[in-house]
């Protein structure tokens, strides 16, 4: 008998002993139709066994004919996913599928692959940048638990890169087949525990399994286990509202530290469940973090006809969310957690300063001020500069000055405007506080999660050569809905060259007004100029700091910015200086502006800051103008208007066509019916002249016309 059959049958009877007992664990109405497709597991044969990832599609919705090499682009997508997977995370979280029990994928440098490989690799991904695998990695014989494991494939990826943990899967008790049969034949050394059919006998022998199985009627005893790590991947989104609560529950009551969600909101076709994160955040506060743009099981879509315009899809995407445990349900947790950083105070002041401009948004400042308050990263301090508002700013302010002794509040007598404004808080700041290393500016109207300084002071820490740190953005509407947009990803961490970090940062980058929000190391923005008397001053300033070092982009959405209404470029015409301070080039082109600052203030310098020839220079700024001049023009109004008479040519294009198409078609159709009456009533002519010649004696006399 194969270890695999064994483990099959071992997995059949413990699955047989648990079900009569499982009346209390009724699945969604979508697992009970599910359910029914595998019913004939319960009794399989020695070949299904063999070719089990086959048989797992209705789990997984993968099947082998999908990597056939049809020559539809698939296969050269696939690849293309899994180079920009390995460019993030590297080989070392990478554990291909196996060929074992029927394994299928694409063969790609002798391994396979298939969307399971990668959507397990994305999550690892997730994981690393998310702190959760740190934590793991600190403890001896770390106790994860996954709710839905499906056929088995992230508990054998987690088995293979972290070979001594305890790992326990709560599922329903058929899906066992799948999961119980792959990891007792991929681990043929294992220890299987399964739960009892009403009790927890089983569950308090956990300290000498590798694997437990435990049904999901019986998931308020996995509380009493020590977890320190809790995982599920797209079927909290198949579930009710009420399941989706209570595993967040369970993972709480048992003082888990850690939960990582891969899901959407919910499943287009699941309507018992509103939302994950909301059930998830009974207990969790959870923190997104970006891996790629695009959802996982687009690695096997055709790809798009246009390489620059990714697929559209009214469906949720997916989110990676990891959750920490809130204060109210914390036990054993503190040890695991990820200490914050040291947060002693010199006797020359606070290592970090936040300026915040403020103006007439007394309704959501305090949101702003209390979640900078709630920072788990305590070492700073808070000048705001009030420019002038006339609602109860000032007031409001006030109040929460009184309230924290790090906080700093300032007053323009008349408005100043945006520019002037943002670059005195800067330069206030770093006067009021001289030996503070590092700067950020946060608005009056956003928030950011508690880890957002932290994270932040640490990526900086870790990068003496990196001048910026920023985190992802969620945006929200005016009301604090969220907005379903792909997170916008760019840094240069990975580039030291200086020439190929500005052709990369020309090329490539996106979302400059995100960066400037993040923390900047002050001696780079005082180099930079702070904020320069141009349109778009957030984009010149991202392009000074990129010519002094790195910028680094933490993924993970800490940050929710309030998305204002109208394009950037229109509005910042009116808003960022008054009319008698503006510059004579301030009504040209961004990208001139820009280029003539650069040109003025670097090149025609002696020495150059930079060390750089004039010749350099010119061929740096052209390249800047030509990126930069198209990205703009695309932003303007301009460009919207010319884009819809484009698109309504095109429209009138196709319209002519079709009508063209239609009128030959009808030319055509209608000629050939009309010839074909023609001919008919040609014939019936012929034939009457014939028979009234015949009647009249004229043709055949005496002869039978038909004869």
């Amino acid at each position: 008998m194969t270890a695999a059959l064994a483990s099959y049958q071992r997995a059949r009877d413990a699955v047989l002993a648990m079900k009569p007992a499982g009346a209390d664990g009724t699945p969604s109405a979508y697992w009970t139709e599910e359910l029914e497709y595998i019913e004939y597991l319960i009794d399989a044969s020695p070949l299904i066994v063999k070719k089990l990832r086959h048989h797992a599609y209705h789990v997984t919705n993968v099947r082998p004919y999908d990597y056939r090499d049809k020559r539809d682009g698939r296969r050269e997508h696939f690849e293309e996913r899994l180079r920009a997977l390995r460019a993030l995370g590297g080989d070392s979280l990478l554990v291909p599928e196996s060929p074992s029990l029927g394994g299928f994928g694409y063969a790609i440098d002798g391994r396979l692959f298939n969307v399971d490989t990668l959507k397990f690799y994305e999550v690892f991904i997730g994981m690393e940048r998310g702190g959760v695998l740190d934590a793991v990695r600190g403890l001896d014989r770390p106790v994860v638990c996954e709710i839905g494991a499906g056929w088995g494939g992230f508990a054998y990826q987690f088995k293979t890169l972290f070979p001594h943990t305890t790992y326990v899967i709560v599922d329903l008790p058929e899906l066992f087949l799948f999961s119980a049969t792959y990891l007792g034949a991929m681990f043929p050394d294992a220890r299987l525990v399964f739960g009892g059919a009403s009790d927890r006998s089983a569950i308090d022998d956990w300290r000498e399994a590798d694997f437990l199985f435990v049904p999901n009627f019986l998931c308020r005893h996995v509380s009493v286990l020590p977890l320190d790590l809790t995982v599920n991947m797209a079927s909290f989104q198949e579930m009710t509202d009420a399941q989706v609560r209570g595993y967040g529950s369970m993972a709480a009551t048992a003082g888990c530290p850690l939960l990582y969600s891969l899901n959407r909101e919910r499943s287009p076709y699941n309507a018992q469940l509103t939302s994950v994160s909301l059930a998830l955040s009974d207990a969790y506060e959870l923190t997104e973090v970006a891996v790629l743009d695009t959802d996982h099981m687009r690695a096997v879509k055709r790809p798009p006809k246009t390489p620059d315009r990714p697929h559209a899809s009214a469906e949720p995407r997916y989110r990676h969310l990891v959750g920490r445990l809130a204060p109210a349900f914390e036990r054993r947790a503190v040890a695991a957690r990820p200490r914050p950083a040291a947060s002693s105070r010199s006797a020359g002041g606070p290592r970090v300063v936040l300026g915040m401009t403020l103006y007439n948004n007394a309704a959501q400042l305090p949101q702003a001020l209390e979640s900078l308050l709630a920072q788990t990263y305590t070492d700073f301090a808070l000048l705001m500069l009030d420019d002038a508002s006339t609602d109860d700013t000032e007031a409001v302010a006030r109040r929460f000055v009184e309230r924290d002794p790090r906080l700093r509040y300032l007053r323009h007598r008349v408005r100043q405007a945006m520019i002037a404004t943002w670059r005195e808080v800067a330069e206030s700041a770093a006067r009021e506080w001289p030996s503070a290393e590092y700067f950020a500016w946060v608005s009056d109207h956003d928030w950011w999660h508690p880890r957002w300084l932290e994270r932040l002071v640490a990526e900086l820490d870790s990068d003496e050569g990196a001048v910026l740190a920023y985190p992802v953005t969620r945006r929200v509407l005016p009301n604090g809905q969220e907005i379903d947009k792909g997170p916008r990803l760019f840094d240069t961490a990975a580039y030291e060259d200086f020439d190929a970090r500005w052709k990369y940062f020309c090329r490539e980058s996106v979302g400059a007004g995100d960066m400037v929000y993040g923390l900047i190391r002050i001696d780079g923005l005082q180099r930079a100029g702070v904020f320069r008397p141009v349109l778009r001053p957030d984009r010149l300033l991202v392009t000074e700091l990129t010519l002094q070092g790195r910028i680094r982009q933490v993924r993970e959405v800490l940050w929710s910015r309030r998305q204002s209404i109208g394009t950037s470029i229109e509005r910042q015409e009116t808003t960022l200086m008054l009319p008698d301070a503006r510059p004579r080039w301030f009504s040209w082109p961004p990208w001139l502006q820009h280029t003539v600052v650069l040109w003025r203030e670097y090149a025609t310098r002696d020495p150059d800051p930079l060390g750089l020839t004039r010749r350099q220079w010119v061929g740096m700024l052209l390249r800047y103008q030509v990126t930069y001049g198209w990205r703009h023009f695309r932003k303007t109004e301009t460009s919207h208007t010319l884009g819809r008479v484009i698109n309504r040519l095109f429209w009138l294009k196709k319209q002519t066509k079709h009508y063209y198409h239609h009128a030959v078609y009808h030319t055509l159709v209608g000629a050939r019916a009309a010839w074909g009456r023609i001919r008919r009533a040609a014939r019936r002519a012929v034939y009457e002249v014939l028979m009234l010649t015949h009647r009249l004696g004229l043709r055949g006399r005496g002869e039978n016309p038909s004869g």
